[in-house]
């Protein structure tokens, strides 16, 4: 049975058609694109969210901070703190600080050597395991 051969109008609604798929291809592809790139996005923003928030935070820290440094109470503390001062009228009694382990002149004791080995016997325990 011999195949017929197509018209110009059947090979004409062919080409259409495939040219139709393509397009349509193309569009779901792109789409496809589209809703991957949001969906990247979206995590982006909900990360960069995140950091905004964090940022908050530290940012009221800081400016709480700041606000006790500037007030009369910092000062105060850090002056009988750090520089052992009082008012007037206050005795200051200032206790001696036990010497830290910096301040000591102990030497390290040196950690023991391990015997010599020879050449076999090194490489008859990382063949075999120890003998001891």
């Amino acid at each position: 049975m011999a195949l017929s051969k197509p018209n110009r109008s059947q090979l004409a609604i062919g080409i259409v058609v495939v040219v139709a798929f393509v397009i349509a291809g193309a569009f779901v592809w792109g789409f496809g694109q589209q809703l991957t790139l949001a969906r990247q996005m979206r995590v982006e923003e909900m990360r960069l969210e995140q950091a905004v928030a964090d940022e908050r935070d530290i940012n009221e820290d800081l400016e709480a901070r700041l606000e006790y440094v500037k007030s009369d109470q910092c000062v105060e503390h850090w002056a009988r703190a750090k520089m052992n001062m009082g008012k007037r009228g206050e005795v200051v009694v200032v206790l001696p600080q036990a010497p830290s382990e910096e301040q000591t002149d102990a030497q390290p004791t040196p950690s023991p050597r391990p015997e010599a080995q020879s050449f076999w016997s090194e490489w008859w325990e990382l063949l075999f395991g120890s003998s001891h």
